[in-house]
């Protein structure tokens, strides 16, 4: 592992941990497979490994800690259910003492949607923090949250109005499919896919203009209308068109491409050999 190598840097991201006696097993010990699993999960959907190596390098930066943050996070919620039970012969049992008493389930099942509650605001600071590292501009994982206008999971954290059970990383997921499938029918009819491309990317780089960050979020806010289960917002899309077509310089995609020829209908003229007149 990278992040977290040792118990003194678990424990800096688990408050309220009582200190293990000389002996007894760390729980950094225990829950290391854990942290295994969370740290390469972290790997394959936000970083990539030399991204990832190049946080570890810098214990200091604010990277480094919200990479932790969402490492420990995942792990915990993952162990939480094992750590207070013990297999005997007999069958499993609860750990349990004079001096500490077993956590309800109420209070474990609270504690792991906190876990996973900080986990996710973890991963909406990690993933503004990815843009400005060089290593991460070609990596699979960029271009895997770069497929979409939503990108993060506090995008539609706002405008889903009934999640259910789904937390805020799985409601993200859930989402970005429906999100594509949207995306791609908006951009043929009215933005174009060659000016949706540009705008998913200016989402997702630091240095795009204001002008784009800020159509890109009007667009995203049409597609967040349509994910949360309302009609499409004709009115607000053909705005979004007119505005596009008042600056064509600035925007040449939307200008060659075929979707710009749905708003620029044939002229029709008047001719003598025609059977019918137009006026």
């Amino acid at each position: 592992m990278f992040i977290i190598t040792d118990n003194d840097r678990l424990l800096e991201h688990v408050p309220n941990v009582l200190a293990h006696v000389e002996g007894e097993r760390s729980l950094f010990d225990k829950i290391h497979p854990w942290l295994t699993i969370a740290e390469q999960w972290v790997i394959d959907t936000f970083t990539g490994n030399e991204t990832l190596q190049f946080i570890a390098s810098d214990e200091t930066s604010s990277v480094w800690a919200q990479t932790a943050s969402v490492i420990v996070c995942e792990a915990l919620q993952r162990a939480i259910p094992s750590l207070d039970l013990v297999l005997t012969p007999n069958g499993f049992g609860i750990v349990s003492n004079q001096n500490v008493a077993p956590a309800s389930k109420e209070r474990v099942e609270r504690l792991i949607s906190t876990l996973k509650a900080n986990r996710d605001y973890a991963i909406n600071l990690l993933l503004d923090s990815l843009q400005y590292i060089d290593s991460w501009q070609d990596s699979k994982q960029r271009s895997w949250f770069a497929a979409t206008l939503l990108q993060s999971p506090r995008a539609c954290k706002s405008a889903i109005r009934n999640p259910g059970s789904l937390d805020e990383w799985e409601l993200f997921c859930a989402s970005r499919v429906t999100a594509m499938n949207i995306e791609s029918a908006i951009a043929e009819e009215f933005i174009s896919p060659e000016l949706m491309i540009r705008l998913r990317l200016a989402l997702i780089s630091h240095d795009a203009s204001n002008d784009d960050l800020s159509l890109a979020l009007r667009v995203r806010d049409c597609v967040l209308h349509e994910v949360d289960g309302k009609r499409r917002d004709v009115p607000a899309l053909n705005r979004i068109v007119n505005f596009i077509r008042k600056y064509p310089d600035h925007f040449p995609e939307w200008v060659n491409s075929d979707t710009a020829k749905l708003f620029a209908p044939p002229v029709f003229e008047n001719k003598k050999q025609s059977s019918g007149y137009f006026f």
